[in-house]
């Protein structure tokens, strides 16, 4: 059987080699002293564990041997008890357990002095204690004689030992493999006819405590499986103990790793159940939910801390969970739920009478979504410091413009540019209540703020009228968008000048002005010839001219776009003005062919490809092509709606080839 011990009280094993060469290295006494008892102790797990060779396990008996003798010429300590343990194990190893045995009884009372003085220095020698692995190696001496001879004595005294290790120090390495050994034990003296009752008596309430901590130990060291039995077995014994939150916790995080999300939440609901009193019960269950959020597993996280909120009313904490949803769901525009949330936060924080940003930013959303002139005027009221005292201004200023109350609204901007000058909102009040009447499709106040906004033109950036345009734009407010793109001068920054220009043209491709549009493209381009809307502007220019009816200019610009950019749709586009059939016929079959129909933009382009360019095969007497179609447009799309139509081409095709 291999032990693996744990080292000194750090917890943390090492391999026999990394020992081997930190003995190799030490120069202090002391580290020597620790060294040689934990070479000796991972040399007998390799010789309890490995096949070697006869060589091998002969020079690893030798040193075992020497390394404990010298450890056993230093101080009676922990180092000291370990290697009595591994002497004794090694003799195990030769089959000579009579020896083992007494020479364990002869150093028991040592090892026993041993403990006690941890015990003083306040060491958890529940873990660590070399009267442990004295009491298990005893225990198989006692084992190999039940074993060999079939009798019932030596079986009790194992039994005895191995419950006893597993009860006093359930959490040392050694607790798992004791218990073990005691069921077999307790089965081979049952199987003989003796009735066996375990009372665990004065040491009930430290066999417990030895579960509670192998088991946190065990999911500490990410061990979730095997933690579960002793955590489990913990909270069977002492269902209501003052640490069966922290162990039921334990419990969760264990099975939450191994994906059985169901007890996780079966336990976190029997901790809200039991446990509301507990102090400690909403912290547990607020780490399993954010357990769950670090583990990028938002519904459940999210569901342990709706039971949270559920079921820990005055949790100091509650704000926090609460603030976590309203923002979450502020931040994914869900608006009416935000705003509940934070209504319900606001309730809260009151009630606790707290006066800070928690409380401002939930009273500011509410005041905002929508924007209320009222609660925005008890908000700025509440709190006339807040960052959000410019916004708010600004905010009220769009609500009343879009109820009409136009002299209210301009009043408010004017509240807003003194006040706050060098706010953001300030410098760009007009074009925010701009946005706020198209939002509202107030058009008519839009023009109306537009224009008050173009007198001052030194009091915005060109950025501002362009944002501004590029809205209207969006609108299809053309005049008004041009108006506000017609601001930017020509002596402005590059990209300001090609954005208006771009803009206008815009504008007047909307109004179907197509000439003046491509005149304006033509300025920006040779004022910019190497612009980034290029390509953006030679498309526009290309559907200008198809307009003008100027089809070899427009088509030559549309190649110009589809070859720099590769853009079937420009090509698909482009097909459609070609005056040629066989040209149209060949641009149709190069979309059908070249496209590819994995990306799903291309699918509709192919398929429509191939649809258009069938009558002009017919029409053209090139039926080859029209098999080689249908057969592409079947298996590109067997469940298409037009495979009816497909069908009657192919059967054209055919009896044309058949005459």
């Amino acid at each position: 059987m291999g032990i693996v011990l744990l080292l000194g009280y750090t917890g943390f094993a090492q391999s026999y080699d990394e020992l081997a060469d930190q003995l190799s290295a030490a120069t202090e006494k002391a580290d020597i002293h620790r060294l040689k008892a934990q070479v000796a102790d991972a040399a007998i797990q390799r010789l309890e564990t490995k096949d070697l060779s006869k060589t091998a396990a002969k020079k690893l008996r030798e040193e075992i041997l020497a390394h404990c003798a010298d450890v056993q010429l230093g101080t009676m300590d922990l180092w000291y008890g370990n290697s009595v343990v591994t002497w004794a194990r090694l003799m195990l190893q030769d089959g000579q357990w009579k020896e083992a045995r007494s020479m364990l009884w002869d150093q028991a009372e040592v090892l026993q002095n041993i403990e006690k003085n941890l015990t003083a220095n306040h060491i958890p020698v529940s873990s660590i204690s070399p009267v442990a692995g004295c009491r298990y190696v005893l225990g198989e001496t006692y084992r190999h004689e039940y074993e060999a001879f079939q009798t019932l004595e030596p079986a009790a005294e194992a039994l005895k030992h191995f419950y006893n290790v597993y009860i006093k120090y359930g959490d040392s390495p050694w607790g798992e493999p004791a218990r073990e050994k005691a069921e077999a034990a307790q089965a081979f003296l049952e199987s003989h006819g003796k009735q066996v009752r375990i009372e665990l008596g004065a040491h009930r309430d430290a066999f417990i405590a030895n579960k509670f901590r192998l088991g946190a130990r065990l999911m500490a060291d990410e061990h979730y499986a095997d933690a579960i039995e002793p955590i489990e077995t913990a909270i069977n014994v002492f269902p209501e103990k003052g640490a069966s939150v922290e162990a039921l916790r334990n419990l969760a995080i264990c099975q939450l790793h191994l994906g059985h999300h169901d007890q996780v939440v079966m336990i976190a609901e029997y901790i809200s159940e039991r446990f509301q009193a507990d102090p400690n019960a909403p912290l547990a269950v607020l780490a399993l939910g954010r357990k769950y959020i670090d583990a990028n597993d938002t519904p459940n996280g999210e569901a342990c801390f709706d039971l949270y909120l559920k079921t820990f009313p005055d949790d100091t904490r509650r704000a926090d969970i609460l603030s976590y949803f309203a923002w979450k769901a502020y931040k994914a525009e869900q608006w009416k739920e935000a705003v509940s949330r934070f209504q319900t936060l606001e309730v809260l924080l009151r009630e606790k009478a707290e006066t800070g940003p928690q409380l401002e930013k939930a009273v500011y959303v509410q005041a905002t979504h929508p924007a209320d002139p009222a609660k925005l005027d008890a908000f700025m009221a509440e709190f006339p410091e807040s960052e959000f005292m410019a916004p708010a201004l600004n905010k009220k200023a769009q609500a009343l413009l879009v109820a009409g109350n136009f002299d209210a609204a301009f009043q408010t901007l004017e509240t807003l540019k003194k006040q706050f000058p060098e706010a953001t909102v300030a410098k760009a009040s007009l074009s925010g209540l701009i946005v706020a009447a198209v939002d509202a499709e107030r058009f008519d106040i839009a023009e109306q703020v537009l224009d008050r906004m173009l007198d001052g033109q030194d009091a915005y950036g060109y950025d501002v009228y362009i944002s501004t345009g590029d809205g209207l734009l969006a609108s299809d407010r053309f005049t008004l968008a041009e108006k506000s793109f017609s601001a930017v001068p020509m002596s402005a920054k590059q990209t300001f000048v090609e954005r208006a220009l771009f803009g206008r043209a815009a504008c007047q491709f909307g109004r179907e002005q197509f000439e003046t549009c491509f005149q304006t493209l033509e300025n920006l381009l040779n004022q910019f010839p190497t612009t980034g809307l290029f390509y953006d502007a030679r498309l526009m220019q290309a559907r200008s001219l198809v307009q003008l009816g100027r089809t070899e200019e427009a088509v030559a610009a549309y190649a110009e776009v589809a070859a720099a950019r590769q853009n079937y749709a420009v090509t698909f586009e482009m097909a459609a003005v070609l005056d040629d059939p066989e040209a149209q016929l060949a641009t149709y079959q190069r979309i059908a062919l070249l496209a590819d129909p994995a990306e799903p933009e291309n699918r509709a382009l192919i398929a429509d490809s191939i649809l258009i360019s069938l009558p002009l095969c017919i029409d053209l007497q090139k039926y080859d092509l029209v098999l080689s179609s249908c057969s592409q447009f079947e298996e590109l799309f067997p469940t298409h709606e037009q495979l009816p139509i497909i069908g009657t081409f192919r059967k054209e095709a055919e009896r044309a080839l058949a005459q």
